[in-house]
C-alpha cells in the first residue's frame, strides 16, 4: 500500500483491499432489521476515511484496517440509533394519523355514554322485558332468545317491542 499523502492516495486500491473487513464490521454491528442500510454505512465509512487520508490524519498506513474497522463500527452504531429514531417517529406519526382520520372518533364517545345510559335504564324496566332487550342487544337472534328463556316466539317479539319502547321513553 502506498503512503497516505495527498499526492499518492490510490483510494480505489484502498477500497479493494479493505472492502471485506469493512463490510464484515458493518454486518457485525448493524442491527439485522437495518440490513438495507449497509451500503449507506459503507459509503460513510469510506467518505470519512478519504477525508482523514487527504488531511494526513492517518500517519501509519499499517493501521488503516483497524482505523476503518473502528469507523465502520461507529457508523453502524450511529445508523442503528438514527434508524431506530426514524422508526419511532414513523410509528408515532401513523398512530396520530389513524387517530386523526378515524371516522368513528367523533361518535365513539357519545356511543359509549349512550351504552352506559342504556345499561342503567335496563335495570329500571321490568325484568322480563329487560332480559329480552339485553339478549337482543348482545346479538342473540329471536330463535336463540326463545331457546334461552324458554318462551314462545310471539312473547319474545312483544317483550322486545315493549322493552325498547320503555327504554326509548326513559332515555328521551
Amino acid at each position: 500500500m502506498q503512503s497516505p499523502d495527498k499526492s499518492n492516495i490510490n483510494f480505489t486500491q484502498i477500497i479493494a483491499e479493505t472492502k471485506k473487513p469493512v463490510l464484515a464490521a458493518i454486518r457485525r454491528h448493524l442491527n439485522a432489521q437495518y440490513d438495507s442500510a449497509i451500503d449507506d454505512v459503507a459509503q460513510e465509512v469510506y467518505i470519512r476515511a478519504y477525508k482523514a487520508l487527504t488531511q494526513g490524519k492517518l500517519k501509519e498506513p499499517s493501521k488503516l484496517r483497524s482505523y476503518l474497522y473502528t469507523i465502520a463500527k461507529n457508523e453502524s452504531l450511529r445508523m442503528n440509533l438514527r434508524l431506530n429514531r426514524e422508526e419511532i417517529k414513523a410509528k408515532k406519526f401513523l398512530e396520530e394519523e389513524i387517530e386523526r382520520t378515524n371516522p368513528l372518533r367523533e361518535i365513539e364517545e357519545p356511543l359509549s355514554e349512550m351504552a352506559s345510559r342504556i345499561i342503567d335504564e335496563l335495570s329500571s324496566i321490568p325484568v322480563h322485558y329487560a332480559q329480552v332487550v339485553e339478549l337482543s342487544l348482545l346479538g342473540f337472534s329471536a330463535r336463540e332468545i326463545v331457546e334461552k328463556l324458554k318462551i314462545k316466539p310471539g312473547t319474545v317479539k312483544s317483550r322486545l317491542s315493549r322493552g325498547l319502547a320503555l327504554l326509548r321513553s326513559r332515555i328521551a
